[in-house]
């Protein structure tokens, strides 16, 4: 019995930690929400194809997404698709019916594939696109831009977050008069406010109460700055996808004592 007992509390430990971890503290505290963002060129581009047949015979309707599927694959390759970042899902089959005057109608076995590729450039997506056959049986459910170097522009955002949180923290220090004694907590996540605010629901509205001065708006956002796209050529030109990455703080401090700690 006491072994089970133990186990149970050993599995409620996570969910209890992660409570404490985005919990304000009851003594005088200053939060702080850091925030950096950039604009950048993608060099990614994805489409997305659902193919499908129906056919009273599963195995016939099956040969036809089959086939589809290797006229795909060999225009991929044509095309310079990515091979590493190109899927296809498992045959996936089920009943295919409609209704006629209210009455279902069975009309075969539906087979289906779903198909991801991604290029390197806008170019080489747009040529695969238009050699794509004119069928309902091949369709292009969705395309998606992103960079190859997504993970590295967020570590350098979430530096300049913190930064950003540090600049926060000393100027609303300064403000109120009040002394940083140093960090309780940094996270991604916000912390859930005791006044009414839950993690992930910031505003900047939200007045103080308790211990707690007010939550305040980003202070000198530090973003990267945009990619120039002035010398693409207009047909090239792709958009523009944003990244942001917000770092939450809390500060403990006194009230009413001269001098700062750096954050």
């Amino acid at each position: 019995m006491k072994r089970w007992i133990f186990v149970l509390a050993a599995l409620a430990l996570p969910a209890f930690a992660q409570a404490q971890m985005h919990a304000l503290p009851d003594a005088p505290h200053l939060l702080v929400k850091g925030h950096a963002e950039g604009s950048y060129i993608p060099d990614r581009f994805t489409v997305n194809l659902h193919v499908t047949a129906t056919d009273p015979s599963p195995g016939q309707a099956r040969a036809q997404v089959e086939q589809r599927i290797g006229q795909l694959f060999t225009s991929i390759d044509k095309h310079g698709a990515i091979s590493d970042l190109t899927r296809a899902s498992s045959l996936s089959m089920s009943e295919a019916t409609h209704y006629d005057e209210g009455k279902q109608v069975h009309d075969g076995t539906e087979v289906d594939r779903e198909v991801s590729v991604t290029f390197d450039s806008l170019d080489k997506m747009k040529r695969f696109v238009s050699d794509l056959p004119a069928s309902k049986d091949v369709l292009v459910q969705s395309t998606s831009v992103d960079r190859s170097d997504r993970a590295s522009l967020m570590m350098k955002l979430r530096a300049r977050a913190i930064a950003n949180s540090k600049l926060a923290a000393q100027q609303l220090a300064k403000a109120y008069g009040v002394r940083i004694r140093g960090v309780y907590s940094i996270s991604e996540v916000a912390p859930n406010f005791s006044y009414g605010v839950q993690a992930g629901t910031w505003n900047a509205e939200v007045g103080f109460a308790g211990n707690a001065l007010p939550a305040p708006p980003p202070v000198a956002r530090g973003a990267l700055p945009s990619v120039d796209v002035a010398g693409v050529p207009t047909h090239l030109r792709t958009g523009s996808i944003m990244l942001s990455q917000d770092m939450y703080a809390v500060y403990m401090i006194a009230v009413g004592d001269a001098g700062s700690v750096s954050p």
